[in-house]
């Protein structure tokens, strides 16, 4: 008589740490193609935010901001580019656009000083984003709402940190944040349903790399870095990338009491 063996149930072995979370099916019904002729836009996305002065003419191929884009303007410490922006901000300020500062590195003791050294500036809209270090995706989400032609990040390096802290995201995952709640406000889903504008500023390391991943810079519409010349004298602001101007071009500046001066050095 043949012996049956009983087969014994294996202990479980209990594993721990964080549960892997159950892989979602992807669903093929989301993909959706699309040809130029089925897009349906404003022809406000033509009419461009001039500053009427020459940096439009680096800005776009219609001369200034265009609405419904993003840029990264980049630069070494000192270089200027919180300035530039600032300049751009107050010139569409004063013609009754809707512009947004956010700072993300001074507060309001260090803006107050910055806006006495240049008068001009201090009409401008401007949210101090270390006030609300708890809250600050809550926050960004919920101004980028209020609707603005132009909004400017400085610098975006410091404004991802905060959000990652208190979010507790990755750095991957601010990013793909941001550069979502960007496009979102670019296509008009606000309240007042305008293209906004972005400019993002991003600090340039000692080996002339730009600060953060790849991945934002590659995503923005133009790229620009602002330089010093070789005697540390002179400035200029040059793009890299422009989808909205045809030719690629550098104007240099100057900062004094009354704001930023753009000019193109004579051949």
């Amino acid at each position: 008589m043949s012996e049956i063996m009983e087969e014994k149930e294996l202990p479980r072995i209990e594993t721990r740490g964080r549960k892997s979370k159950p892989q979602e099916v992807f669903d093929p019904s989301i993909v959706v193609t699309k040809k130029g002729g089925d897009l349906k836009f404003s022809s406000r996305l033509f009419i461009p935010y001039k500053t009427h002065t020459l940096v439009d003419s680096i800005l776009s191929t219609e001369g200034g901001v265009m609405p419904g884009t993003n840029m990264m303007i980049a630069g070494g410490p000192g270089s200027g580019k919180t300035t530039v922006c600032l300049e751009i901000c107050q010139r569409l300020t004063f013609q009754n656009y809707k512009t947004l500062f956010i700072s993300g590195e001074m507060d309001e003791i260090g803006y107050y000083k910055y806006c006495k050294r240049i008068p001009a500036f201090d009409k401008i809209e401007t949210l101090f984003l270390r006030n609300y270090m708890d809250n600050a995706k809550d926050v960004l989400e919920y101004i980028f709402d209020q609707s603005y032609e132009l909004i400017v990040l400085d610098s975006v390096a410091e404004i991802l940190d905060m959000v990652k802290t208190q979010a507790k995201m990755t750095e991957n995952q601010a990013e793909r944040w941001l550069i979502g709640l960007q496009d979102k406000h670019k296509k008009g889903l606000n309240q007042r349903k305008l293209y906004t504008s972005f400019i993002n500023v991003q600090q340039v390391t000692k080996s002339n790399d730009v600060s953060g991943t790849n991945r934002l810079k590659h995503m923005m519409d133009a790229f620009a870095l602002i330089k010093f010349d070789k005697s540390k004298t002179k400035r200029s602001l040059g793009f890299y990338k422009n989808r909205d101007c045809k030719d690629l071009s550098r104007i240099n500046f100057d900062i004094g009491n009354e704001g930023v001066t753009f000019y193109f050095e004579k051949q």
